[in-house]
């Protein structure tokens, strides 16, 4: 790092401890840094880092209390309030600390421990800088959105990259990559580091891959495996909880939360995820507990969802704690009114029924229903909405798909259950009403075996047929196994030859609209292909 550079530095000192924070100033002037804010808080970091631009932030592990600097960390990083290019480094009095920066998914750029003095601060920064300027057009493509640029990039670089910073190129390569969907690309990277030497970011990251394909039991050997060899990998059991959840597993997966909260209680996504998952299992006094937990972590946290206070006014409302639950519904109908997202919007509709206790209310959901940022966890917070503002079930009342609350489980059903687990979740949330649970599992029945017909109408060159049926669906639901069999069926459909240059364009308009919706929720490698054999726009 170049002394001029090093001394303009602009840095963040956070510490609850007013003589410490005096302390990091001086030890900072003694290698010419001034320009040096400080932070007494977590949500005082928070605001600092929200509201400038940082080079470097010096945080001290224990606050002294609640949340803990890793903790920060994790939520700074994932939220991307915390730009990949700023340098964070963890000061501690903790020898142990070692062991738990070992197996961090997100972990500091360095630590130092407590006494330490102004020149192994300076080497430090020094070394660290000289990493982040190395990988500073992979930060600004990453912070550009711009994942394909990032991937080039970093292959690139690889073969020349410098033993310092090797190790960092190569977890943000593979990270990349599977974010970009590019499974295989990224399974054979963490299949290449694991064959060299056993890194726990590089076998957690091929879990995630195996999770991805479907191979469940190898992704849980592979968990298995890492928690077993280090007890406190909590990124290891939150990825093992995330994996029950999606084979509607819930109980088991509940217990592994809690396993996670034992290990960093104070992390606010994971509280918010086992609170949500307490409510959907009918246990309202734990959720209801985590919940709040959650909220007093978060304070000004992005990390804080709107569907956490849903979740949180829920459970007060079923323990019978009225104003406290009015106080959550005021907090989102304020939130509703500064947001119009869509998740915002959803949330704000959601409070206002169970604030008033109209179900009627619930109709002003039904627009958001097919939007493709409308997601299975507010259909899932619509579904136990319902539950509570609509009228008791009558003994051996008959669906009636055509009205309220029918309409609305229809919709989703249709929307989300892919399989046998998705379908797990939404009837989960159904669980007090066993006529309600039945309908969304048939529902959901109903849209897999239409699914395997129009596959089997392909399969067998009955491709016009495959079409009609499967296009139709497709755009009625929004299903994503729909959609991705409705562009297969459209691709061999096309490729016969048959179709006038008006129902091409027609057509190849409506492949290109679902697979715009499947980005994100399929590989990449799958999407690529079926662009290019529809001769569209490879760009994703």
């Amino acid at each position: 790092m170049a002394t001029t550079a090093l001394a303009e530095a602009r840095v963040l000192a956070a510490d609850d401890s007013p003589t410490v924070r005096q302390s990091l100033r001086l030890t900072l002037s003694t290698i010419g840094i001034t320009r040096v804010d400080v932070a007494s808080s977590v949500g005082e970091t928070r605001r600092r880092l929200k509201n400038g631009n940082y080079d470097v932030v010096l945080c001290d592990y224990d606050f002294g209390g609640g949340m803990n600097g890793q903790e920060l960390l994790e939520e700074l990083r994932r939220t991307g309030e915390l730009p990949l290019s700023t340098i964070w480094f963890m000061i501690t009095a903790e020898a142990s600390y070692e062991r738990v920066v070992a197996v961090a998914e997100v972990g500091p750029d360095d630590y130092l421990l407590k006494p330490f003095t102004g020149a192994k601060l300076s080497d430090r920064l020094r070394s660290a800088w000289d990493r982040k300027q190395a990988l500073k057009p992979l930060y600004d493509h990453i912070s550009e959105g711009n994942i394909s640029a990032a991937i080039d990039f970093a292959r690139e670089l690889l073969p020349r990259a410098e033993a310092s910073y090797r190790n960092d190129l190569l977890r943000l390569l593979s990270s990349l990559l599977l974010e970009a969907g590019r499974l295989d690309d990224a399974r054979m990277l963490y299949e290449e580091i694991l064959n060299k030497r056993v890194v726990p970011w590089a076998r957690l990251g091929l879990a995630k891959v195996f999770n991805r394909q479907g191979r469940k039991e190898q992704a849980h050997t592979l968990l298995n495996t890492a928690i077993s060899e280090h007890a406190n990998y909590v990124d290891a059991y939150e990825e093992l909880a995330n994996s029950y959840l999606a084979e509607g597993r819930l109980e088991d997966a509940m217990g592994v939360f809690e396993k996670c909260l034992t290990i960093s209680p104070n992390n606010v996504s994971r509280l918010q995820k086992a609170g949500n998952l307490a409510n959907m299992l009918g246990q309202s006094d734990k959720a209801r507990s985590l919940l709040e937990k959650a909220v007093a972590c978060g304070g000004n946290s992005s990390a804080l969802a709107p569907e956490t206070v849903l979740q949180l006014a829920l459970a007060a409302k079923r323990g019978n704690a009225a104003a406290d639950a009015d106080k959550y519904l005021r907090t989102l109908a304020d939130v509703a009114r500064r947001d119009a997202g869509v998740n915002s919007q959803v949330v704000g509709i959601l409070a206002a029924a169970i604030f008033g206790g109209k179900a009627d209310e619930l109709n002003k959901v039904e627009p958001f229903l097919s939007h493709p940022e409308f997601t299975l966890e507010l259909a899932v917070n619509l579904i136990m909405t319902a539950d509570m503002v609509c009228p008791p079930t009558v003994d051996g009342e008959r669906p009636a798909p055509g009205v309220p609350p029918w309409r609305w489980l229809q919709a989703v059903a249709q929307r989300f259950i892919t399989t046998r687990q998705t379908s797990g979740v939404l009837e989960s949330a159904a669980n007090l009403r066993p006529g309600w649970k039945d309908f969304i599992q048939r529902i959901g029945q109903d849209v897999i075996d239409l699914n395997n017909r129009g596959v089997q109408l392909m399969m067998r060159n009955a491709v016009g047929e495959s079409v009609g049926l499967l296009v139709e669906a497709a755009e009625r639901t929004h299903n994503s196994r729909l959609m991705l069999s409705a562009a297969h069926a459209l691709n061999r459909y096309l490729q016969t030859g048959g179709v006038d240059a008006v129902e091409k364009r027609r057509l190849l308009h409506l492949a290109d609209q679902f697979l715009a919706r499947l980005h994100g929720s399929i590989g990449h490698d799958v999407l690529f292909k079926l662009r290019e054999d529809l001769g569209l726009d490879r760009t994703l």
